[in-house]
């Protein structure tokens, strides 16, 4: 079956957010393992009138403005759907951006960096080509076609800074710039075709010989211009506005630079450690990088690549495919094309205060660069093979054991997110799941207070199932925290017009307040190809934790904020003697 990617979402049934009284009961079922008595019942009062009252005339409201307007309100006000991204002032590195770093033994072997280099642009390239045409076949799950639609923003695309709210724009598919990578090395742009108007893509040995070229003749930018890209949103629109005010032609650079299909980083070395290429790849001082671009594929003097992408319309999900296509191709991609220009620099005219404000930022971003602590733990005693053999979920386990974590770790039960795709929907994106479910808490306390193994085996199957259902629930739309948190929304925008002048009580419910919070947020890359994945800490005080899962392994990235002290790597170090002593519950050799 062949999809055109820009209609990826045709055929597919629209995302219901269609129930507050079934969304304001399981907020309470949800929450209730975070609740004394007391907040259980003054949440459950809440969630009544929610369900009979304001939440009745919010889902009025919402029905009403996408049967008359369509859906659009779902991209802007649903949470890690496109609105929510480009809404948020926070840097992009570290808050916003992830990072795939991929495995080394998934790389074309023997190659130079430009070579590598050449080679995973090429392949970039070849893959964008078939999305343009309509002839990538469609991502499924369980055999169900999933929603197509943001793949038209993979490439060519760039989030613009503006004040208040962020824009995005998607360049065209004929023309120079949309044929060509912008590459940066010391922080210097250059624009680099890499494929003919006919489609054929460039050679690899002369591809790399441009990009060999490049890095010879960049001897570093002191004030690169890709630097304001790493500011707070509305410092970078104001960074913006100076650049376009500060030469005639600058306009038209930028939109070269905005249209172009990605950004291919020529870094220098990131050292050998896990941890240090972790901290290359999430960001290190922004110097050599365009963090509003799409997408920008790293590689490093030392051999190292990866990904790092701007998050308002593309998911892991996205990139993963993204990243499969690349490493797939690598080895044997290539081509003919012949008449292709040699590498363009990019000059921008730099006015006297533009020059003034960017040379503010190195300090800056340095002091976001060293904002955060980011913890790597490779855990090699067993992984999905012994799980699986305990007729146990992998993703359940590993959720279980972060749970226990944090209850070591806090001293007490912490909400934990966990992302969940909604691909089966059109435009859907991504819903949240929260794995502290009842009987996950009891299987923890029962683990902590020493009950016997067969009885421990039993609780952790009950739960799993239970884990198993609350994944199912957010796959068919039928997550809470989407729904509750666009209703929100709707008030926010319309309340008083719809007579409702204060917010709805159920948002100020202790339920709410606990189980929206993301002291844990938590995501897995399940493909092949990856050496490591990761991201920020959502929030203050918080962790941002996301796994591989292997046969005999799993690798695990955790970040905290460098305030919070040690807290990644102690999380870590809890974690870790989770797995382990859970993995006596497994039918591994040498366990009773």
């Amino acid at each position: 079956m062949i999809i055109t990617a820009g209609n990826g979402g045709r055929g597919l049934p629209r995302p219901p957010f269609d129930d507050p009284v079934r969304s304001g009961k399981r907020l309470i079922e949800w929450a209730e393992p975070l609740l004394s008595g007391n907040e259980t019942a003054r949440s459950k009062e809440a969630a009544m009138e929610f369900a009979l009252g304001t939440g009745q005339v919010l889902q009025k409201e919402l029905d009403r403005i996408r049967n008359d307007e369509g859906d659009h309100i779902l991209a802007r006000l649903v949470p890690y759907w496109e609105g929510w991204y480009l809404s948020s002032r926070d840097p992009l590195p570290v808050h916003s951006n992830p990072f795939y770093l991929f495995a080394s033994d998934s790389l074309p072997r023997g190659s130079c960096p430009y070579r590598l280099a050449a080679r995973l642009a090429l392949s970039a390239a070849a893959f964008c080509m078939e999305i343009d045409r309509g002839t990538i076949e469609p991502d499924t799950f369980k055999g169900e076609p999933l929603c197509m639609n943001e793949y038209a923003k993979l490439f060519r695309t760039s989030r613009m800074a503006f004040p208040g709210t962020d824009r995005q724009v998607t360049g065209s598919k004929t023309g120079p710039a949309g044929r060509s990578v912008l590459v940066l090395s010391g922080g210097v742009p250059f624009l680099l075709e890499l494929y003919s108007e006919d489609g054929s893509l460039r050679d690899v040995e002369e591809t790399a010989r441009h990009l060999r070229e490049i890095a010879a003749c960049s001897r570093g930018d002191s004030l690169p211009v890709g630097l304001i890209t790493s500011l707070p949103r509305d410092q970078a629109a104001h960074g913006r506005r100076l650049l376009l005010e500060g030469g005639k032609d600058n306009e038209r650079l930028l939109s070269l630079v905005e249209e172009s299909l990605f950004v291919l980083r020529l870094d220098g070395p990131c050292g050998a450690r896990l941890e240090e290429q972790a901290r290359h790849f999430l960001f290190e001082g922004g110097g050599n990088g365009w963090y509003e671009k799409s997408f920008q594929l790293v590689v490093t003097e030392d051999g190292y690549a990866g990904v790092n992408f701007e998050h308002a319309s593309r998911d892991g999900t996205h990139v993963g495919r993204l990243v499969k296509e690349i490493l797939s191709r690598a080895p044997s991609v290539g081509g003919c094309a012949s008449g292709l220009p040699g590498p363009v620099r990019l000059q921008f005219a730099l006015s006297p205060e533009f020059r003034d404000f960017l040379s503010g930022i190195p300090e800056k971003a340095g002091a976001l660069s060293g904002s955060r602590i980011q913890t790597v733990l490779s855990f090699d005693a067993f992984g999905t093979d012994a799980v699986k053999s305990g007729n146990t979920s992998p993703d359940a386990f590993m959720q279980t054991a972060m749970l226990m974590a944090a209850r070591d770790l806090w001293g007490e039960r912490r909400s934990v997110y966990e992302s969940v795709h909604l691909r089966r929907f059109a435009g859907g994106r991504t819903e949240g799941t929260r794995p502290l479910t009842k009987e996950a808490a009891a299987f923890i306390d029962g683990f902590r207070s020493g009950l016997s193994s067969d009885t421990l085996k039993k609780m952790l199957f009950e739960s799993q199932g239970v884990h198993k259902e609350r994944i199912r629930e957010c796959l068919e739309g039928r997550g809470i925290e989407g729904h509750l948190w666009l209703l929100r929304g709707v008030w926010r925008e319309r309340g008083r017009e719809l007579g409702l002048k204060e917010e709805p009580a159920l948002y100020c419910s202790p339920a709410w307040k606990k189980m929206s919070s993301c002291p844990v947020s938590s995501s897995t890359t399940p493909g092949e190809g990856f050496a490591l994945a990761g991201y920020g800490p959502v929030q203050p005080g918080g962790l941002g934790v996301r796994y591989l899962s292997r046969k005999d392994h799993f690798i695990i990235h955790v970040s905290s904020w460098k305030q919070d002290g040690a807290l990644a790597a102690e999380y870590a170090s809890f974690l870790e003697k989770a797995l382990s002593d859970m993995g006596r519950l497994l039918p591994i050799k040498g366990n009773r």
